[in-house]
């Protein structure tokens, strides 16, 4: 099953708060961006339903920097909603995750909660790397929305060592 990414968000948001924790806009977009190449990598399938964009500072799911974007590089304290169309209001994103998501979400988090932000961006634009193919793509040619495949993703991270999380 897929889920809405600023679920995923607001699950590690609140495993980071169990653990008291803080996470910032750019650590919780990264932290997503390797739980869905290691979850596509491991079981073929996409853990977000939403497409990753190559924006200047590496991939990001637009709807949760939207969530996010008026934290700037503050801590997270807030959840990511979306508008409820039948009550007409905002509604935090509270998809329910599957116990083996949320086990491979936890390990995840505890893998690359430590690493800085800024290097957890800089990681992403390896040489080769999906962002890479995207955002510096050969001849000048354009993705539209600069919109990273999900099979880019998954080759990418098939090909690297698997963390000790996969077992």
């Amino acid at each position: 099953m897929s889920y809405d990414a600023r679920a995923i968000a607001n699950f590690l948001l609140d495993y980071a708060d169990q653990k008291e924790m803080k996470v910032t806009l750019l650590s919780v977009v990264k932290m997503i961006y390797y739980a869905h190449g290691w979850y596509l990598s491991k079981f073929n399938r996409p853990l977000v339903k939403q497409s990753f964009e190559a924006w200047e500072n590496g991939p990001v799911v637009r709807v949760v920097w939207e969530a996010f974007r008026g934290s700037g590089s503050r801590p997270i304290s807030a959840r990511a909603k979306r508008l409820d169309v039948l009550t007409n209001s905002q509604a935090i994103v509270g998809d329910p995750v599957a116990p083996e998501e949320a086990a491979f979400l936890r390990n995840v988090f505890d893998a690359y909660a430590h690493v800085h932000a800024l290097e957890l961006s800089n990681m992403t634009h390896s040489q080769g790397s999906p962002w890479d193919e995207v955002w510096n793509a050969p001849n000048g040619s354009v993705t539209v929305g600069m919109q990273i495949p999900d099979d880019v993703i998954r080759k990418w991270f098939s090909s690297k060592r698997v963390p000790g999380f996969f077992h």
